[in-house]
């Protein structure tokens, strides 16, 4: 997840799209202005989280939806990250929601099951147009309740410096998981005790997750059991969650020095302190933006078996209709003018996200101008929904401690993923109530 990519901002910043200016309160939705002609105008506010790109490629949408629409105008507000959350909650439970809100997919179903978004008109047709992962959290029960905009992949590839591999004798990327392990070894260097560059790093919040969720299905195993629990009591969990732990403790071609700190594992790679990195796709705008280096690779990790590289994936930021908006038929208009493929494949270049949808994915031309978006493009179909995680930071949160501790010798393996599946299973229960 990308979450913590974005520059927080402590002000709460509205951006209006509308010739009116900007409102600071919260939503009333189904609001109408009477156009010159005396009719009855349709006004909808949309509200999203702020980042540069995204926003900026919903500004392009809303324009060209406005001049196609005339008599739907839209107020689009944006808010940081980490107001945005709580803002989104506190409007419904105040029945004030906006009629478009952007989500994240991990939000969707705690609305869903609560009965507050409307569904996506002629669900069972829809669905089929988007990967599994991107889809999976937006679904209850067969039925859609948004659509996803991105699909949201922080595994199956990784960045590479191609000549720190060649002064290694190393002339192509690794193509099986203990080539991946000796390259690693062998890219790693120290200086006395410490770190210089990374053989391997995959110590980020989100990637110590979902490599270990990664492994267990490359063995053709799954981590959920009944009723919605965790079950990591099983020979695969152990020997995933043993070989990460192994690739700091053991082979020593990370650490987790950085970890927590502000900035992301693909920050140090561009700064050259690691030759691989395990990361998501959206790092390659980072790099060539923000630190303008362009002699990297983004290339396959493969696998860690025999098996095809499957990796879990969560749904990404997508839209949803609010239950309490009185212009429902015009919102969820705006959602499928949003979807259609020009529409999406433009804020998926603009936004340098992966596809949601599989015509967009598949598309030739699209790859043609995202020639960085090979490797995760390829890698898709194998991509497995995370599945119904009630809390995410707390998920993630138990894995990312419990590792720790792992590595530092504090526990066992074992001892480690009963503790994570104890604490993960109870707060699942918890969100039950």
């Amino acid at each position: 997840m990308r979450l913590f990519k974005w520059m927080f901002i402590l002000a709460v910043i509205c951006v209006v799209f509308v010739a009116s200016g900007c409102t600071g309160s919260s939503a009333t939705s189904g609001d109408t202005s009477a156009t010159p002609q005396g009719q009855d105008k349709v006004k909808l506010v949309f509200w999203s989280h702020q980042e540069d790109a995204i926003v900026n490629a919903y500004k392009k949408l809303v324009a060209e939806f406005q001049t196609q629409y005339p008599d739907i105008t839209i107020e689009y507000q944006t808010f940081p990250y980490d107001v945005y959350n709580p803002k989104l909650k506190a409007s419904f439970s105040a029945e004030t929601p906006p009629d478009i809100a952007e989500m994240f997919g991990t939000w969707v179903p705690a609305y869903s099951k609560n009965d507050l978004l409307v569904e996506i008109p002629d669900s069972e047709h829809v669905q089929q147009e988007y990967y599994d992962a991107p889809i999976g959290a937006y679904l209850r029960d067969g039925k859609l309740y948004g659509l996803p905009l991105e699909y949201n992949i922080e595994n199956g590839g990784m960045l590479i410096h191609p000549q720190m591999l060649k002064e290694q004798g190393l002339d192509q990327p690794p193509s099986t998981w203990s080539e991946l392990v000796e390259y690693a070894k062998k890219l790693t260097v120290r200086q006395g005790n410490a770190l210089q560059i990374k053989g391997f790093d995959f110590v980020s919040s989100d990637n110590i997750t979902f490599t270990f969720l990664s492994l267990i299905l490359q063995q053709n195993a799954s981590f959920w059991g009944d009723n919605e629990h965790v079950n990591f009591q099983t020979p695969e969990a152990e020997k995933a969650m043993s070989e990460l732990v192994s690739l700091i403790a053991e082979h020593k071609v990370a650490d987790l020095t950085t970890f927590g700190g502000e900035l992301d594992t693909s920050d140090y790679f561009f700064r050259g302190n690691s030759a691989m990195t395990y990361r998501g796709p959206w790092t390659i705008s980072a790099g060539l933006n923000n630190y303008k280096v362009n002699d990297f690779e983004y290339v396959p990790v493969p696998s860690f078996t025999e098996n095809p590289p499957y990796f879990a994936a969560e749904s990404g930021w997508g839209l949803t209709v609010a239950k309490r908006s009185n212009q429902q038929e015009a919102a969820l208009k705006f959602i499928q003018f949003v979807s259609q493929k020009e529409n999406l494949a433009g804020w998926n270049t603009d936004t340098f996200t992966v596809p949601a949808k599989k015509e967009i994915a598949e598309d030739p031309e699209f790859l043609d101008s995202n020639p960085y978006m090979k490797t995760p493009i390829e890698a898709l179909s194998l991509g497995q929904w995370i599945g119904p995680v009630a809390d995410r930071d707390y998920f993630f949160k138990q894995v990312n401690d419990h590792f720790q501790l792992m590595v530092a010798g504090q526990m066992s393996v074992k001892e480690g993923l009963t503790k994570i599946e104890q604490a993960i299973n109870d707060n699942q229960d918890q969100h039950k109530r």
